[in-house]
């Protein structure tokens, strides 16, 4: 008999039999299935027994009774449509399928040798069983021949190994992303292709699937690769050639970003401190500490000081707000705030390098960042190898990431596209963001400068991300349209501090003893604010530890490590592509700097005043950004108007050079700066000006002055004739003769000022004099020796 409706059949007797759904299980998307009914275009392959009550077998087996069954016959008129049910509740009616896809469906299901035989059954206590109706019961007039498109071939080879980025999870996303690309009649012809080609994955045709579902389930019956090939197999029979092209483009991509994120972690996973040399390199986790960085680029220099009392200076700034390395370009900044391009500050040795080590690592092992699809470090030190070549800024990356040139473009959907320009203050050239030509093209081959420049601009990929790590002078030279927020790296906490010690001290009572002492000194529990510096402060107390064993009583003196921090800068100078200088150019370096230092010191005055610099010899660019020893700022005279100033990047160092001006004066020319005039010509009518005597005039200038401004200084002038400083001076020096130590001499009219008692609030500052000359540990234990006697 004929079908009267799509939902129900009924049989002579009159009797309505509903259809039945069959649960498809879970998927890899992790979510449940929704069931599928069984519509009418595949009743005409079944012949359906009426229901009965459970068998009962009673003693033995017995033959079915099949009597009262009856053959369906196909409905040819009109077309009937399914529900596919999406829930206990909810209904959709799916898409009426023409008599052809009708038939083409019915076929599959009859004659492909890949169909299921007698599969579908629903195991229950009735045991109903739906059995195929046999292949000669069909009527074939009603059941015309259709022929289905050639099935590819969907083969796998075993011996081609799976890339390590073709996982389930990118795998699902990718077919997904690209069905979501389809128009709506689109995806249902592909659902149609797909159930007439290879039904065996399917118990009923997936027009009643959604999404999800669909890709789950070709996951489930195919490996990643098949499924892969099976999708753009079926694309290109649609004539949609340029989404399946999409979807190799998605591997391919996919496969790049894996092998970029392996290149970043074998060049940033280890990192080294100061002078590191091979085989001590450290995993970059067990010795990054966190930073000190704001949302404010104009901080200027640490005024911290034992001793002097110094103003703070007029910046414009606002408003502190700290922020961590992995806020860095958060997604709600880039997208609520429009941010793009980010602009990061900071002074020599403030670790503004470790900052962005920290951000690969981050990106590159996964942990954050997600949002950035390609990250790709740009080093200004290995631009500049490049001057000389005109290259695009897709050949540059290319160039520096070797996996990346399968790909003809960077710009994708699948995320943000990130360029991190480090070290912009080491870049050979000076940018001129007002005469150089526009770019727009990424691929079009261009000077070096001329491809830099428009990164900046914006003009290059203006969608993608632009990290500049610069020192502050350089920076500030950028056109204020290609800066949207201003960062900077101020070091470390007094907490930070604590953290990095108990990192580097794995013994925790050194490391306690370590942070003791640091806290009793106070210039040096200031200064250790910069990375750079703790490092240099670690050197030394190691060395202490390992030579004179765990008890031993760590030095006191500053100058030490103030000389190894000199060197430390001049070596990196060194590193960073300047014009390299001979031990004479060096030193009259730092005799111009460090008279400046001193002639401001008298005056006790910070701010380098507008041309003293030029007026000293000393080019700005030498003294702020090369040598890093000095800042260069902004300050805020008026509501409209900024000043750039220049200062030393800690009074301290100011103090430092000025002390190495006099102890190189008198070592070169054998003159005592600290004299006056007239007194020191007359002085050498008879003989040359010792080191003593030179002691005894910065120990009175010292005493006479009334802020206590060359407190520091004394302590610095004092240190620097120790034997061990001077061999870290040695190429600076112009011979190496022997000079009689004259450590107790002077130690000696120290301790008569202290016992004086002329200058009470100063003999805080000699005691920390004669440490500096290696004699106050001596005269503490004289000290206590003494109490204990006379008790």
């Amino acid at each position: 008999m004929a079908g009267r409706g799509s939902d129900t059949m009924e049989d002579d007797g009159g009797e309505t039999i509903s259809d039945v759904s069959f649960p498809l299980g879970e998927g890899v998307s992790g979510r449940g299935r929704s069931s599928i009914s069984m519509s009418d275009e595949g009743e005409e392959a079944f012949y359906v027994p009426e229901s009965r009550p459970t068998l009962d077998l009673g003693d033995g087996p017995r033959p079915m009774d099949t009597t009262y069954w009856h053959d369906v016959e196909r409905a040819r008129s009109p077309v009937h449509s399914y529900n596919s049910v999406y829930s206990d509740t909810q209904f959709c009616q799916s898409d009426e399928l023409d008599e052809e896809t009708e038939l083409s469906a019915t076929r599959v299901q009859l004659e492909r040798t890949e169909s299921y035989s007698s599969c579908y059954s629903v195991d229950s206590d009735d045991c109903e069983n739906r059995t195929r109706k046999s292949q000669s019961a069909a009527p074939k007039a009603e059941s015309p021949e259709v022929e289905l498109p050639l099935r590819p071939e969907l083969i796998k080879n075993p011996g081609e190994k799976r890339h390590p980025a073709m996982t389930v999870d990118f795998t699902f996303k990718a077919i997904r992303k690209t069905l979501e690309r389809l128009g709506q009649d689109d995806l249902r012809k592909f659902k149609i292709t797909l159930w007439k080609r290879y039904p065996e994955s399917f118990s009923a045709p997936p027009q009643g699937m959604d999404m999800v579902d669909l890709v789950d389930r070709l996951l489930e019956c195919y490996d990643l690769e098949v499924a892969l090939q099976l999708t753009k197999a079926l694309l290109k029979d649609m004539d949609l050639k340029r989404l399946a092209d999409y979807l190799t483009d998605l591997c391919k991509k996919n496969e790049v970003r894996y092998e970029l994120r392996h290149t970043l972690l074998r060049k940033y996973s280890s990192m080294y401190e100061g002078f590191a040399q091979q085989g001590e390199h450290k995993a970059f986790d067990s010795v990054f500490n966190e930073l000190y960085i704001t949302d404010r680029g104009n901080a200027g220099p640490n005024i911290q000081h034992e001793v002097r009392k110094i103003d703070k200076l007029s910046t414009n700034r606002k408003k502190e707000e700290l922020i961590t390395c992995r806020q860095i370009f958060d997604p709600n900044v880039i997208y609520e705030k429009h941010v793009s391009h980010i602009v990061t500050n900071g002074i020599a040795g403030v670790g503004k390098s470790v900052a962005v080590q920290k951000f690969i690592m981050d990106w590159a092992e996964e942990r954050e960042h997600s949002h950035v699809y390609f990250l790709f470090p740009l080093p200004f030190k290995e631009l500049n190898l490049m001057l000389g070549l005109k290259t695009s800024l897709l050949e540059i990356v290319h160039t520096l990431y070797p996996e990346t040139k399968v790909l003809p473009t960077f710009e994708c959907d699948e995320g943000k596209v990130m360029f991190i320009c480090d070290g912009l203050d080491e870049y050979a050239r000076r940018l001129d963001f007002h005469r150089t030509e526009t770019l727009c093209d990424s691929t079009e081959p261009a000077t070096m400068h001329v491809v830099v420049t428009n990164l900046i601009r914006g003009n290059l990929l203006p969608s993608s991300l632009l990290w500049i790590i610069s020192r502050p002078l350089t920076s500030s030279r950028l056109p204020p349209e290609a800066v949207h927020q201003v960062l900077e790296v101020r070091g470390f906490t007094d907490e930070q501090k604590e953290e990095y010690f108990r990192r580097r001290f794995q013994d925790p009572a050194q490391a306690n003893k370590v942070i003791a002492h640091l806290t009793s000194c106070k210039t040096l529990h200031i200064m250790c604010h910069l990375p750079m510096f703790c490092w240099v402060v670690c050197g030394v107390f190691q060395r202490t530890f390992s030579e004179k064993g765990p008890d031993a009583e760590l030095p006191k003196g500053l100058t030490l490590m103030y000389t190894h921090l000199l060197l430390v800068h001049l070596h990196v100078r060194g590193s960073r592509g300047s014009a390299s200088r001979t031990p004479e150019e060096e030193r009259d370096f730092l005799m111009k700097l460090g008279k400046l230092a001193f002639t401001m010191l008298e005056k006790n005055q910070m701010v380098i005043g507008k041309d003293a610099l030029k007026d000293c010899g000393v080019d700005v660019a030498e003294a702020v950004t090369k040598s890093g020893l000095c800042i260069e700022f902004l300050i805020e005279q008026f509501v409209m108007y900024q000043e750039r100033i220049q200062t030393f990047i800690h009074p301290t160092i100011q103090e430092y050079l000025a002390a190495l001006y006099v102890f190189l004066t008198w070592r070169c020319t054998g003159q005592n700066v600290l004299q006056q005039p007239l007194k020191s010509k007359f002085s050498r009518m008879f003989k040359d000006p010792g080191l003593l005597d030179m002691h005894r005039s910065a120990i009175e200038r010292s005493l006479q002055s009334p802020d206590g401004n060359l407190d520091v200084f004394l302590r610095f002038l004092l240190g620097m004739a120790q034997t061990a400083n001077q061999e870290l001076l040695q190429r600076f020096l112009p011979n190496m003769n022997k000079y009689s130590s004259v450590s107790e001499e002077t130690a000696a009219i120290i301790r008569k000022k202290i016992k004086e008692n002329h200058h009470p609030d100063r003999n805080a500052n000699l005691q920390c004099c004669l440490d500096e000359l290696g004699v106050g540990a001596e005269a503490r234990s004289r000290s206590r020796s003494n109490s204990v006697k006379n008790h």
